[in-house]
């Protein structure tokens, strides 16, 4: 006999203590969910979500399903409805890679779709991985590429306050990690993201409301975009508002991605990325050769943004005037301070020819000469010292910083 300890047969029990009011679980091995990596296991899952969606006990307004160890085949998206909480046990205990064997939770996705959608006030995913799923190689899943990871929906609809709580999202390069999109006069506000991991994807996080739309003040706290990110780590853009969405102390650090780490698109779209820590080991000098690339994008009719943390190998391309509380801490890159305290990009006067090139600098007008001192006048090694001699016509002599190069704004 359990004793005090008996179980009910249907292994749906209140949860005390960590709910607000009154909920239930539900458990997705109880519907057939086996976790063998073989099995197609989305029929039972999502079953065992709509049980916990319709549950009585809560007057059908949700409750938590549970998601034992295992690697959970599926093959179209997991719905979660509002007020529904798809609970793993963790996921595993590599940073790097899933280990399926340490009795983690894996979503093992094979399709085109996304992995799991959301589209209900208050759902939340917890303490699983989503992996696009490759096995057997040379295969059909190992072929297919899923348009992403996992999806926060507002399709002609509010869909609020939606956790995700330690949540690894791997593997989707033929897709967007997470995204959370707004159309049809729907909203997607007031979402809390923690511990939020996503590795190797085409984009990392998409951001975007469409127009009559709006994705508004949900917070990022914590967690890592990392890996091979082959576009964009994040990507923020309406043409709806897309503001207030805040990541703080997040570490954005692929080694290199094909257009930029952080863009930031259109006059109802900013970013707060607070404390947050950007890197791009291969940025100065991408695969393609085509660089230095810039790690942030703000296009010039986003304004209000705010950035601050540690940016290092390569710079913030950005007005400065229209988003002035951007003030990255960097000893390894270009100053992105506006002009009036902005550490050049060749303080230094590396580079003069003799005549009129100086990189970095503007040098207007002909009425100066300007000629490079010997070795015995410099102050450091490796820095130069020019001497100008005004020639007093023509104006004043100018020597205007150039500033970071410019990429066109991306497609």
């Amino acid at each position: 006999s359990a004793g005090d300890h008996a179980v009910p047969s249907n292994r749906a029990l209140q949860l005390q203590g960590t709910c607000s009011g009154s909920c239930t679980l539900t458990y997705a091995s109880d519907y057939g969910a086996v976790g063998d990596s073989v099995t197609d296991d989305t029929a039972a899952i999502q079953a065992a979500i709509d049980a916990a969606a319709a549950s009585t006990h809560n007057n059908g307004t949700g409750g938590t399903v549970i998601l034992p160890p295992g690697t959970f085949f599926t093959t179209s998206p997991l719905v979660i409805p509002g007020g529904v909480t798809l609970q793993g046990q963790g996921y595993g205990s590599s940073p790097l890679a899933i280990q399926f064997d340490s009795g983690g939770s894996v979503i093992a996705y094979c399709g085109a779709e996304h992995a799991v959608i959301i589209n209900g006030h208050a759902a939340s995913l917890r303490d699983l991985a989503v992996y696009d799923w490759r096995y057997p190689v040379g295969s059909h899943c190992d072929n297919v590429k899923a348009a992403g990871g996992v999806l926060v929906q507002g399709d002609g609809r509010l869909t609020e306050s939606v956790v995700l709580s330690r949540v690894f999202i791997y593997w989707f390069m033929g897709g967007t990690g997470l995204t959370l999109l707004a159309k049809n006069n729907g909203g997607v506000p007031f979402g809390s993201y923690r511990d939020l991991r996503v590795r190797h994807a085409k984009v990392g996080i998409h951001i975007v409301a469409e127009e009559g739309s709006f994705v508004n003040s949900n917070r990022f706290h914590n967690g890592a975009v990392t890996g091979e990110m082959t576009d964009i780590a994040i990507l923020a853009e309406g043409p709806g508002p897309c503001n207030d969405n805040q990541f703080w102390g997040t570490a954005i650090e692929p080694p290199e991605t094909s257009i930029t780490h952080v863009l930031v698109r259109g006059p109802k779209t900013n970013l707060k990325l607070q404390s947050v820590r950007m890197e791009g080991t291969r940025m100065a000098n991408p695969s393609d050769g085509n660089g230095p690339r810039p790690l942030i994008i703000i296009e010039d009719d986003s304004y209000g943004n705010v950035m601050n943390g540690i940016l290092a190998h390569t710079h913030v391309q950005a007005d400065l005037n229209r988003n002035p509380d951007i003030d990255f801490v960097t000893a390894k890159s270009v100053g992105i301070d506006p002009a009036p305290v902005n550490l050049f990009e060749n303080a230094a006067f590396h580079g003069f020819d003799g005549e009129n090139d100086l990189p970095g600098w503007n040098l207007p007008g002909t009425n100066r000469n300007i000629t490079k001192l010997g070795d015995e006048e410099k102050i450091y090694h490796d820095h130069n010292v020019l001497h100008v001699d005004y020639l007093n016509f023509g104006g004043s002599f100018k020597l205007e910083p150039r500033g970071p190069p410019r990429r066109p704004p991306p497609t």
